[in-house]
């Protein structure tokens, strides 16, 4: 056989060899770039169900509340709008509005909660004890799936971000997720009257 004939052959084999390589490369991040996408996703789509959750409890916590508080209410109402403020924030898909009005209830929530525990007579009422039972198991399962979805955020940002995938993700429409944020001030313990 012709030397010539074999090195157009090596030359066409290692052309085909790259070609593959290249092609498996790029499908397969791309589809892991799918499926981390699909976990972000996912997450948010728990976060929107443990927050709409919180948001169909509330009004039974206030309103077996005011049965026994004999309060002016302030507490009540705050919890009460900052609801619909959150209502609002989901509305409008924004991530830091959203993080933002989630804080603030967050905050009127466990104010609600340190309230309805100075109470005797409303803490003795099995049917506003089992609502903040519940109430607190959604706060938790809340933190939880932010927590997931950081992580899930976490995992997809650092894809996009290495080797190869950040030569081709912004192109095929991966684009960067922001981490589901305290708002300032959440290190803080929030202030309670107890008057």
């Amino acid at each position: 056989m012709n030397t010539k004939w074999i090195i157009v052959i090596v030359i066409i084999a290692a052309v085909l060899l790259v070609g593959i390589v290249f092609a498996v490369m790029y499908f397969s991040t791309y589809n892991n770039l799918v499926s981390l996408e699909t976990s972000v996703d996912e997450s948010w789509a728990q976060i929107q169900q443990e927050l709409q959750r919180r948001y169909d409890l509330i009004p039974r916590v206030v309103n077996a509340s005011k049965l026994y508080i004999n309060y002016e209410g302030s507490i009540l109402q705050n919890v009460t709008e900052l609801r619909s403020q959150w209502a609002s924030a989901m509305n409008s898909g924004d991530v830091d509005s959203i993080n933002d009005a989630t804080g603030r209830l967050d905050s009127a929530v466990a104010n609600l909660v340190v309230v309805i525990e100075n109470y005797p007579d409303l803490k003795s009422s099995q049917i506003v004890e089992d609502l903040i039972i519940e109430l607190e198991g959604t706060e938790n399962r809340i933190s939880t799936e932010r927590g997931r979805y950081n992580n899930a955020v976490g995992d997809y940002e650092r894809t996009r971000k290495s080797f190869p995938a950040n030569f081709w993700a912004e192109g095929w429409g991966f684009e960067a997720r922001k981490y589901f944020e305290a708002k300032v001030g959440a290190d803080e313990p929030p202030e309670v009257p107890l008057d």
